[in-house]
């Protein structure tokens, strides 16, 4: 069974074909800074020559477009038809009515397009290239694995919020949480990396630090908090969209300069973050140049970043009973070496110790943590397509 993993993410494209009776990769690839011109690319086929460059990726159908060519060309690619799929899992981030994996229909869409206004900048998204997929693969199923499923663990008052009880019975206002995808890979892999056959009895905090940003609480294996709440816009600040925020302060500026909800909207979804702190840009490598070059709002947008993931680690730390694991996983959990580094100084009272060495000469998976250090500090190269794929198997396997 060949499934391609189709993963939209805010600013990124990335894609793999995974063959689920050998689990092996086929191909796997993806595009990023989409939208920030120029994007970057890369595709790799086991044994066959790597392609990556930059191209003009305005939009995340531009990616789509680009990756499918490779995908199939002659030379590169990995597949002769793309007819040769069994199936496209998404890794679809909200959908009214639907908390765990689903095959594709025009039900599910309207229920993306229902959940649109909590996910604005990944619904539309994942919308369009659903139907791109539809025009591209009539009779090829599509599978919808929702970001949500991950954190259905999550009790009662820790994804409650304070509003209205309308609000929750009419509206389902409650805390969702995302990247669900990658915090699952995480608590499957934390255990195999230390030679562990389970999660049971670890309290791992799961730093999946990118583009777009979320931290989750770990206990035997499931989810018991996470950051994001009923939009990916709650949490910590992200590359482009604001976080936690006051909500009166959204009304005082909506009464103050008369903005209306879709331009309010646009402005705490493209506007806010590490962009709106920064100036520059909302992408972690241009805010370090920045740094580098002396910008000191650049510099006030990193730190606040830092401090985001150290208050939530802090207060995870609380709802756990104590840390085994802090794993960083996602692009800046991976290679911002420096943005680790930041977020575990100061951690020494709870037992966290960075091993700085480690810290900087570690260029995949791997243990930073120092000798002294009572909590193991990891960094998981996280696989959501793995998950995604996995999971569209099953869905349709069941469906038959």
């Amino acid at each position: 069974m060949k499934i391609l993993c189709a993963n939209v993410g805010s600013t990124s494209f990335k894609y793999q074909i995974l063959d689920m009776n050998s689990t092996t990769s086929l191909v796997k690839g993806g595009v990023e800074r989409i939208g920030n011109s120029p994007s970057a690319y890369k595709h790799e086929v086991p044994g066959k020559p790597s392609r990556e460059g930059e191209i003009d990726a305005p939009t995340h159908i531009d990616a789509i477009s680009h990756a499918i060519q490779l995908i199939t060309d002659p030379e590169v690619g990995c597949l002769t038809d793309l007819n040769q799929l069994d199936g496209v899992g998404f890794k679809t981030i909200l959908a009214k009515g639907y908390w765990r994996s689903a095959r594709i229909t025009e039900d599910v869409i309207q229920a993306l397009e229902a959940s649109t206004l909590l996910a604005p900048m990944h619904n539309p998204f994942y919308i369009a290239s659903i139907r791109a997929f539809q025009e591209l693969l009539p009779k090829t199923a599509l599978v919808a694995v929702f970001e949500t499923w991950f954190h259905q663990t999550i009790p009662d008052y820790a994804y409650e919020f304070g509003v209205p009880r309308s609000w929750v019975e009419d509206h389902e206002i409650r805390k969702y949480g995302f990247h669900g995808a990658s915090h699952r890979y995480i608590s499957e892999r934390v255990p195999e990396m230390l030679g562990r056959n389970s999660g049971e009895g670890l309290r791992v905090i799961s730093c999946h630090l990118g583009g777009s940003s979320s931290i989750c609480a770990i206990k035997d294996g499931v989810s018991i908090d996470t950051s994001m709440g009923a939009s990916t816009q709650y949490g910590m600040i992200q590359s482009t969209r604001c976080g936690d925020l006051d909500a009166f302060t959204v009304l005082y500026m909506m009464d103050k300069e008369g903005y209306t909800t879709d331009e309010i909207r646009r402005q705490l979804v493209e506007d806010s973050g590490v962009k709106g702190i920064s100036g520059t840009s909302g992408d972690m490598r241009d805010v370090e140049e920045a740094i580098e070059a002396g910008n000191d709002n650049a510099r006030l947008a990193l730190q606040t970043y830092v401090y985001g993931v150290k208050k939530y680690i802090g207060a995870y730390i609380a709802a756990l009973g104590g840390v085994d694991v802090i794993a960083f996983a996602g692009g800046i959990g991976e290679k911002g070496k420096s943005t680790r580094s930041q977020i575990c100084e100061g951690l020494d009272w709870c037992g966290i110790h960075l091993d700085e060495k480690k810290n900087q000469e570690t260029t995949a998976e791997g243990d930073l943590s120092a000798d002294n250090s009572r909590a193991k500090i990891l960094v998981v190269s996280t696989d959501e397509e793995l998950i995604v794929s996995r999971e569209t198997a099953r869905v349709l396997i069941e469906d038959v």
